[in-house]
Parts: structure tokens; sequence; C-alpha cells
């Protein structure tokens, strides 16, 4: 049965990332159509629009956690699909650029789909079999991110960005319907008076190796978003005369995607095998290189080889934090806890488009891979001093 429930929330977080990404890598073209701005007003406001979320997705991922553990998980990815078609809609129809970010914020309150998605798999996964499912989810996620760039860019160039948002709406609520009709969860409500007291907040912060994993997602997090604002301004200003800047610009986010997609899915089943520790601090190492890659492109194909290695080495760090969160956790405290790890960690998606935005406004396009380079290095440190052992997420790594 956990099967075919995995297969079904696979399929629907697919679907779900294939329709916010419909439009999403666009935006700082977007923003050129709701007024007059710079090349480095745009990656600012661009940075403004993609850090909002993270803003109030961060504040409302432990509220929704809370809601997960004692209603069910189905209904918190249910939540999170209709609240993202809607928003979505709404952004079809915006015409300043504050009406913009208004809806992002909204969308950081009623989505949120990877962290429910991942609580509902992980209720339900054999602890022996989690690397793998964990892997294959944010495998979902890497897959939608591919499909997204690449179909969306072609539908902006001949419909324009607005349709895009319409037709992302339409494949985030197919998502949604998917495990409406198709996601059996067995939930039973936690039972205080049999099973005692679930973990609070502050005792699940201090379980050892929880917040290292919440540091891992918190680098990963701020070094994707704070290169988001600037990547396809740079594209633009390789090929700055190019009727199909969108579609070219989707076609290298979709396959840097793809990538990611094969990469956490192999690394998550890699981490199974030879233990988390290994996993992160080797692509710490290689998205630091990738990074500097992206400060010294200058043509397409230099950039394109630059973001697959990128999206490689990111891809297999977030289910090897999902994992090491998994193997320290009370199980009935999987939604919060994913929650809370979600809100501490949108606080680098939050902070990542403000800075990679302002950075680059102030500075150059560029500069704000130098500053993921050297984050990467950092975290790859922290990562082997801190974390002690490297083991497999069934048994504890501290």
């Amino acid at each position: 049965m956990w099967k075919k429930t995995f297969v079904s929330a696979f399929i629907a977080q697919v679907l779900s990332i294939f329709g916010f990404s419909f439009a999403m890598p666009f935006l700082p073209f977007f923003i050129s159509e709701l007024g007059t701005y710079s090349k480095g007003q745009q990656a600012f406001w661009s940075g403004i629009a993609l850090g909002s979320t993270a803003v109030t997705l961060g504040i409302f991922a432990p509220l929704w956690g809370i809601l997960a553990d004692r209603y069910g998980r189905k209904m918190m990815v249910c939540r999170a699909m209709f609240g993202g078609t809607v928003v979505l809609l709404l952004m079809s129809m915006v015409r300043t650029v504050g009406q913009l970010v208004a809806c992002r914020l909204l969308q950081g309150v009623f989505t949120g789909t990877i962290a429910a998605s991942v609580a509902l798999v992980a209720s339900v996964t054999p602890p022996h079999r989690c690397g793998l499912t964990l892997g294959m989810m944010q495998a979902a996620v890497f897959i939608g991110m591919c499909l997204g760039p690449l179909f969306g860019g072609v539908v902006a160039d001949i419909l324009g960005y607005r349709a895009a948002f319409l037709i992302g709406a339409l494949i985030v609520l197919a998502g949604g319907l998917l495990v409406l009709l198709g996601v059996h969860e067995e939930f039973v409500p936690p039972d205080k008076e049999k099973d005692g007291p679930a973990m609070g907040f502050r005792e699940i912060l201090m379980i050892g190796g929880f917040m290292m994993a919440v540091l891992v997602m918190f680098g990963v997090r701020a070094s994707e978003s704070m290169i988001n604002p600037s990547f396809p301004l740079i594209i633009k200003e390789i090929v700055p005369n190019s009727k199909n800047l969108n579609s070219i610009t989707g076609f290298v986010v979709a396959m840097a995607a793809l990538s990611g997609a094969l990469s956490a899915a192999l690394l998550g089943h890699m981490g199974d095998r030879w233990g988390q520790k290994r996993i992160l601090v080797g692509c710490c190492v290689f998205a630091s290189v990738a990074s500097l890659g992206h400060f010294f492109a200058y043509t397409i194909p230099f950039l394109f080889a630059a973001r697959i290695l990128f999206g490689l080495s990111v891809a297999g760090m977030l289910p090897a934090a999902n994992a090491m969160i998994y193997s320290v956790i009370d199980k009935r405290c999987i939604g919060k806890a994913y929650g809370v790890a979600t809100s501490l960690s949108m606080i680098g998606a939050a902070l990542g488009p403000f800075t990679g935005g302002t950075i680059a406004r102030f500075t150059a396009l560029r500069t704000p891979f130098l500053f993921v380079a050297a984050a990467q290095i950092i975290l790859a440190y922290l990562i082997g001093v801190y974390v002690k052992t490297s083991v497999k997420p069934s048994s504890k790594l501290y």
C-alpha cells in the first residue's frame, strides 16, 4: 500500500512543480512588462518577488506541520496544491510589481507542496527505503523544474507570460486532484493517553543531528535562490537580441533540472549505502566549482555546462538532509519536524533572492555567484566537522 501512495505522491509532486515553474524562471522578464526598469532594478525586484514567498512560507510551515500531524498529511498536500492553483490564477491578472509581490506572499501562506509531500511519503515509508523514496521525491521536484521551464518558455514566447501562469495553474490543479482521488492514507490521530505527549518544537530543535540537517537545507535554499535573479539576465546579456530568449532560458534551466532529477534519485539511493555525510561534502565542493563556472561563463555552452554541474550537485543535498531528519525524529511528529525544518530553511530561500538581487544591483550581475561558491565551501567544512559519523538513515547520526 505504501508503494501506491508513494507513486501517486511522486506523480502529483511532478505536476505541482511543473505548474509552479511554468512561468517562474521568467519572472525578471515579466517584471519588465509591469513597468520601466533597468537590468539592476529588474534583478532587485525579481529578488523581492522571488524571496517574498519564502518569508510567508517560513512563517506558516510549522502551523501546517502541526495540522498535518493532527489531521493527516494527505489533507495538507491537497491544501497546498489547490491553494497554489488559486495563486497562479491571480498572478496571471496582476498589473503592478506590488500586486505580483502580494501574490507571491500569498503563495507562501497557502502552498508548500514539497514539505507536505515529503511528510506524507516519509510517514508511510519503511525505514530501510527512506533514502531512496525521499531521493525520488526530490527527483520529482527536479523533473517538474525541468518540464516547467522547457514548455513554459515556448508558451511564453508564443502566448505571453500571463498564459503561462494560467496553464501552470491548471497543471497544479491536476496534481491536487490526483492526490485527492489517488492517495490512500491510513492516518491514525495521536493518542496522548496511550502514546504520551508528542514532541514540542523546542524538543525537536534539541535533537542531535536535526539542526545540522536544517543548516544543510538552509545552505541549499540560500545558494539556489541567490543566483535566480541574475541567471536569466546573464543569458540575456550573452544573447541580447535573440527572439527565443525565453525558450533558451527555459531549455538551460530545464536541462539542469533534469540532471538534478537523476542526481537526486541516484544520490538518495547511494546515501542509504554510503552514508549522508560523504554525499553532502562532495555535493558542496562540486556546487562551489559550478558556481564559479557561472561567474566566468560568457557563452551559452559554458553557462549550460556550469548549470548542469550545479544542478547535479545541489540535487543530492536535500534528500540527504531529509533522511537525516527522518533518522532521528519521532514518527508521530514527522509533519511538525519537516514543517519547522522548512520554516528555518526558508529563511535562506528568503534571504537568497534579496541578497542576490541587491548585490547584482549595486555591483554586477555575476557577483552573487562568487558569494555562493564561498558559501558552499563553508558548508562543506561545517558538515565535515559537525556531522561526526556517516551512517545509514535507519540508525542514529551521532
